[in-house]
């Protein structure tokens, strides 16, 4: 951050924003030894309070454009700071920017939108202070926030990639994402490659999910889960179908990324069409409600 403390502050609404505002008092009044303590704690909540906002403004800032609705952009917001709550699991001195969310500094910032740094970086913290402190929780637990990209229509089950039956992160329809830019991909792998990593060539779709992603895959007589063939060949998506083509073979896939949890083209498209963040939220990441911490 090159630009004076102070602004930065201001910025991103220390202590004046809308819900932990710093009241000045009409008139001087003598305070008493315990009045001054309550102080002192209230400014290290303060401060313990910005670290995380801090960092959830360089997340949305790396997870979404910033040409985004700004109701998208709240959704983000939500669930990427549940997402680091989560993570720090009640400890204070937690680094945030080492889980795995697209965290950007302010320098990385500006070095990205140039000129228009001030514009956007506002924004983006607007969209931020407008949710500060708010999170997801699921009985009276911070939720696993995840989100992707875009989905093929329809998110996944948590249970079908990582084996945890979450109720919170069901499958649910998400018709806005076939205007995703990434809603379709093709990877071409040669033969001979996929034969040098599994042992054959000889691969076949043998299983999808409820959603319509890949579960299971078969090279050689052996199976493989569709996450592991996503990972292994950079696929955009486990929604893919298998073709041969000469040497080749042709993958070609719906959506981008995991598909568990908020779709980010999903929540524009809802964003869009006059949709609030709050019902975003609370179409992806089923039976939870907000509390603000």
């Amino acid at each position: 951050m090159k630009k004076i403390l102070l602004s930065l502050l201001i910025a991103i609404g220390l202590g004046v924003s809308n819900n932990n505002k710093v009241e000045i008092p009409a008139c001087s009044i003598v305070e008493t030894k315990e009045e001054k303590q309550d102080k002192v704690t209230e400014n290290i909540q303060t401060q313990r309070d910005d670290k995380l906002e801090n960092y959830v403004i360089g997340v949305v800032a790396g997870e979404m454009s910033v040409s985004f609705p700004y109701e998208a952009l709240k959704a983000q917001a939500v669930a990427s700071r549940t997402y680091a709550v989560r993570g720090a699991n009640g400890n204070k001195n937690f680094d945030y920017t080492k889980l795995k969310q697209n965290y950007i500094s302010v320098d990385k910032m500006k070095k990205m939108w140039g000129k228009s740094f001030d514009e956007n970086y506002k924004k983006i913290s607007q969209c931020v202070n407008a949710t500060q402190g708010e999170i997801l929780e699921y009985n009276n637990e911070p939720i696993l926030a995840v989100f992707c990209s875009t989905s093929n229509g329809e998110t996944e089950n948590c249970k079908d990639v990582w084996g945890q039956d979450l109720q919170y992160l069901t499958s649910v329809e998400s018709t806005g994402d076939k205007y995703s830019p990434y809603y379709n991909g093709t990877v071409t792998v040669s033969a001979k490659t996929v034969k040098s990593i599994f042992g054959s060539e000889n691969i076949a779709i043998k299983e999808r999910t409820s959603a319509g992603y890949v579960a299971t895959v078969s090279i050689g007589g052996k199976e493989f889960s569709g996450e592991k063939i996503r990972t292994t060949f950079h696929l955009k998506s486990c929604d893919f179908t298998i073709t041969r083509n000469g040497s080749d073979i042709v993958f070609k896939t719906k959506g981008y990324g995991h598909g568990v949890g908020m779709s980010q083209y999903g929540a524009v498209y809802m964003a869009n069409n006059g949709t609030k963040y709050i019902d975003i939220l609370s179409h992806y990441y089923k039976n939870t409600n907000i509390k603000k911490i």
